[in-house]
Order: C-alpha cells, then sequence, then structure tokens
C-alpha cells in the first residue's frame, strides 16, 4: 500500500479507457466510497461476449471500508454491473428516484434483489458518510434525474460531473440553471473529474427540442408504417416520440423489455403521465400502415434485440415492406458501428428508409460539447482535473482543453491509476492492473480466461474430436473415429479423415508393446500427430479433443 489513511485519493476502475464500464472509487481516512457501477459492451472481436464487466477484485477487497455506492444516474454504463455483483455489495446504494425505480427491475429481473439497501437521494439532499459528504447537484443528460456529486472532505472537495449536458429536456420539467454549478465553484473545488465524451465536438450540444422537430417532420412525411429506435432510458425521447404520433394520428406499439422496463419506472417515479393506449403485438394488423408507429429496442445492433430480429424477418407479428421508414434516434456507441451497420443493411436491401443522425436533426447527445465544457471549467474553477468516460482520444482531447482552460494540474487517468489529490502536487502514486470480466452461464470471469481464448481459435480454425477404443493390451478394438466441425467441407475430408485413422492405427500398433503408455501422453502424441495432417492439408490448427477408452 503507497498511501496514508489520511490521503485524499481517486481510482478509476473502469471508464478512464473506454466509453462505458463506469466505476470510480474514492478515499479518505481509511474508507472508500464508490461513484456508479457500470457494464460496457465488447466489440466484434469479444465473439461470444455480451457484456463486459468491471474488475471487482479490488473493490471487494475493501470490505467494510467500502461505505456506499452512490449512482449518478440509471443508464446501463453506470448501473448495469450492480446485477452481477449483488451478492457481493454489502453497503447501502443511493440513486435518485427515477435511478433506483430502474435499478430495482433490474434486481427483480435478475433475482438478486436480496439483501442490498437501495436509498432515495434527491436533488440538493446531503448524504454524511464516514469522512466523506457526498451532495447531489441536478444536471441534465438524456435520462431523468441524471445529478452530479460534490464530495466533500477535510483534504478537499470534489466534483464528480457524471454524464451531463447544459440544455436541459424541456419536456421532463427539468428546474435548475447554471447557478447550480456556480454555486459548487464558490466551495473551492480542489478537483473536478468530468465526462469527456464529446470533448472533441465543436460549439453546444442542442437541446431536446431540436431532435424533437427533426422527428417530427421525418414522421410526419413518412408514408407508410414508421418504427423508431432509441436508448430505451432516454424518457424525454419516448415522451417525443409519444406526442408525435398523436400528432401525426399514429397508434403506438412498444417492443422490448428494457423500453417496457424504462416506461414502467418513469410511470412510478411520474415522468409519464397520461400515456396513450399501446397496440399489442396481435392487433398490429389491424391498423393502417400510414398510421402505426413502433418503437423498438436494438439502436446499437444487439443480435437478441426486437429491431434485429424485424430486420431478418424473424419477428412473428411485425414484417416491414418497401416504402416503410426505420430510424436510428440514437447515437453510435464506439465499438458498435458494424453491428449497428449489418442491420441497416437488412434493410436498405428491402428498400426500407433508413434515417439516422447522419441524414436528418432526429437525435441529440446527452454530453457535452467543448464549448460547454469550457462553460463548465469557469463556473467550477477547479485545481485539478481529471478527464474520465471515454477512450485515450477523448481524454486526451478533454485533457488539452482543459489546460486551455488554465487549470494548474491536468491527470490523464487510466483505469486502476491511484491518483493522490491533496498534499503539494495531485500525481498517480500507484497502479493496479484491472481486467475486464466476463458474465459466462452465470459465473464472473477475466476476459482473459483460457476459455474464450479456446471458442476464438475454434471459431476460426474449427474443432476436431477423435475417440480411440483400447484393450487392456492397448489394442485397438475398432478403428479410430474421427470427427470435424468447421475445419473444411472439401470433397476430400472424408478420404483424409480415414488416412488420418490409419494413421493413428499404426502409431498405436506400433506402440501397444509400452504397457504402460498413459492416456495423456498417448493424447498429447496423437494431437501433435493430427495437428501436423491438419495444418500441411488445410493450413489450419484446429482444437482438439482426444478421448481414450479403454475395455
Amino acid at each position: 500500500m503507497n498511501w496514508i489513511k489520511s490521503d485524499l485519493l481517486f481510482l478509476p476502475v473502469g471508464g478512464s479507457e473506454q466509453i462505458g464500464m463506469n466505476a470510480n472509487l474514492y478515499h479518505y481516512n481509511d474508507k472508500w466510497i464508490l461513484v456508479d457501477l457500470g457494464i460496457s459492451f465488447p466489440d466484434e472481436t469479444d465473439l461470444g461476449i455480451d457484456i463486459l464487466l468491471p474488475d471487482f477484485n479490488f473493490i471487494r477487497s475493501l470490505e467494510d471500508k467500502l461505505l456506499g455506492i452512490f449512482l449518478t444516474h440509471g443508464h446501463e454504463d453506470h448501473i448495469g454491473a450492480i446485477p452481477y455483483f449483488a451478492n457481493e455489495i454489502n453497503c447501502p446504494v443511493w440513486g435518485t428516484p427515477f435511478t433506483i425505480a430502474l435499478l430495482k427491475r433490474k434486481l427483480n429481473e435478475s433475482n438478486k434483489n436480496n439483501k442490498i439497501i437501495l436509498n432515495n437521494i434527491l436533488v440538493n439532499d446531503e448524504i454524511n458518510i464516514g469522512d466523506f459528504s457526498v451532495k447531489a447537484i441536478q444536471t441534465s443528460h438524456s435520462i431523468p434525474d441524471p445529478v452530479s456529486f460534490l464530495i466533500s472532505t477535510k483534504e478537499g472537495n470534489i466534483f464528480h460531473s457524471g454524464d451531463w449536458k447544459l440544455e436541459k429536456s424541456y419536456n421532463l420539467e427539468e428546474n435548475y440553471d447554471n447557478q447550480n454549478f456556480l454555486s459548487v465553484g464558490k466551495k473551492n473545488v480542489l478537483a473536478m473529474i468530468c465526462d469527456s465524451t464529446n470533448a472533441q465536438v465543436l460549439g453546444r450540444t442542442p437541446s431536446e427540442k431540436f431532435a424533437y422537430n427533426g422527428l417530427f417532420e421525418t414522421i410526419e412525411n413518412a408514408k407508410k408504417l414508421v418504427v423508431v429506435t432509441c436508448f430505451s432510458s432516454n424518457i424525454s425521447r419516448i415522451k417525443s416520440i409519444l406526442d408525435i404520433a398523436s400528432k401525426t394520428q399514429r397508434s403506438v406499439l412498444v417492443v422490448g423489455r428494457a423500453l417496457l422496463r424504462a416506461i414502467d419506472a418513469a410511470q412510478e417515479v411520474g415522468y409519464l403521465d397520461n400515456l396513450p393506449e399501446f397496440v399489442s403485438l396481435k392487433d398490429i394488423g389491424l391498423i393502417p400502415r400510414l398510421n402505426m408507429l413502433i418503437i423498438c429496442t436494438g439502436s446499437q445492433g444487439e443480435p437478441t434485440s426486437a429491431l434485429s430480429r424485424i430486420s431478418k424477418g424473424n419477428d412473428k407479428y411485425i414484417f416491414l415492406i418497401d416504402g416503410d421508414t426505420v430510424i436510428f434516434s440514437s447515437r453510435q456507441i464506439p465499438g458498435n458501428e458494424n453491428a449497428i451497420s449489418k442491420v441497416q443493411n437488412r434493410f436498405f436491401d428491402k428498400n426500407i428508409n433508413v434515417i439516422t443522425d447522419e441524414n436528418k436533426d432526429i437525435h441529440v447527445s446527452g454530453h457535452p460539447s467543448r464549448d460547454e465544457l469550457i462553460e463548465m471549467y469557469s463556473f467550477i474553477n477547479p485545481k485539478i482535473s481529471i478527464p474520465v468516460h471515454g477512450t485515450r482520444e477523448h481524454i486526451d482531447a478533454h485533457a488539452t482543453l482543459a489546460l486551455e482552460c488554465q487549470v494548474p494540474n491536468v491527470i490523464k487517468p487510466k483505469n486502476g491509476d491511484i491518483i493522490k489529490l491533496n498534499g503539494n502536487k495531485p500525481k498517480v502514486i500507484a497502479r493496479n492492473l484491472f481486467t475486464s470480466n466476463v458474465s459466462d452461464a452465470g459465473e464472473i470471469v477475466s476476459i482473459d480466461d483460457e476459455r474464450f481464448t479456446s471458442r476464438r481459435h475454434a471459431l476460426w480454425n474449427g474443432y476436431v474430436s477423435i475417440s480411440i477404443v483400447l484393450t487392456k493390451d492397448c489394442f485397438l478394438a475398432c478403428p479410430p473415429k474421427i470427427d470435424q466441425v468447421g475445419v473444411s467441407n472439401n470433397l476430400l475430408m472424408d478420404e483424409f479423415l480415414i488416412n488420418c485413422s490409419l494413421i493413428i492405427e499404426d502409431y498405436i500398433e506400433n506402440n501397444s508393446h509400452q504397457s504402460n503408455l498413459n492416456d495423456l501422453e498417448l493424447i498429447n502424441k496423437i494431437s501433435r500427430l493430427m495437428r501436423k495432417e491438419f495444418k500441411s492439408t488445410f493450413l489450419k490448427r484446429p482444437n482438439f479433443s482426444v478421448h481414450i477408452n479403454r475395455i
């Protein structure tokens, strides 16, 4: 341990080298608090993996020194990991009402709603826990009830921005102004840990009204059925779509469990009142296509989502035809571009109109662009800037901007850096090696686990199974049985496998006198022989599974 009890430390567990998987620890007086615990999504190289989880080992090791978890908002990249580690979380969790309502539903669905104590924190509430004081500061984002946190200690005040923008969502009746942040700036802020997502984007992020107007024009001019996909938790966008549907005389069908969960949570806390009666799936065929609008999940090209299913023509009730319109009212999360493109191309092939934010003004970001970042620095006036929530490219751009804003100290963190904030000069005093985790059939394992390497290898090279039956005297009871999957469908494969079987027979007959030859030695030798044959013939190195049966 390279720190002392009185050190004020910041430790990003995740979110400082990628978009997503946000988890940030703060230390003071031998105690810790955690801000957010989210997931990230794999790219196409992480085959067979649905989500990525932060490394929980260090958090687990804190035991009762972890006083509490504070959630900035309800997006998956900020709360999505909690159900996976629910059985190991022994401290209270605080979040605003919509965030907690979403989390409760996620825990219920995963059957992990066990002993976690979930507490609501309201705007301007101040929670005193150990030697920390945590105050919720209202902001705006693409989800209801987002907050920043002012974390106060005797060694200094920290402003943790969470995800934010300065333009309010008009239809959520957000009641705040920039005085919120000006008042924080008067607290002599030591460090600002701040969102970097749009640090390379010039100007300001538009308001939700900008997206509303673009959506209204697009939907009003659509000649047939309209499908809109967006982030399920973007209740402001969903309210905009529902209002537009009403004004354009379209009935609404909502498809996707995540969407229905978010709508239910928003109703519970009062963000969605007077909802129209949604159309049921079985009744969709009774309504003229010109009068039908579908809101569905799948904006990121998720293979199991409603939109992906519709694009393949595999949905039992929803069929799109020439002249229908699909609107992607969301941004592309880095890493998802190819998955999204595949879904869109399937629609293009059917002459379905595909609308994105590249050809229509149908989406606005929930993150601050450069002018808003500059404005926030003028409000908060921190002594230290630590850009987070972004790839290295985003964080580098944010760091350069912070220096231009005359911030005295700028630190570009990496996941695992232990950064001392108090004292003469902030610096990285230690580094943990954190590895992303994966949920595999309910088991949490490292993404570097050998099973994933083996699966990727088998995907590209194929799989070979060899079964050998030996007598007690080590003679073959029958010819070896060889099966292959994914190596080749070459017409010569049958002849090749027969030849491989003969090679194995020859080896065993020539060594049958070695009665002490154990199974492991035999498996290794046969695997080497077969690996050589397959590589020379097919230029591939498949995974081998050799079974020895003795009778």
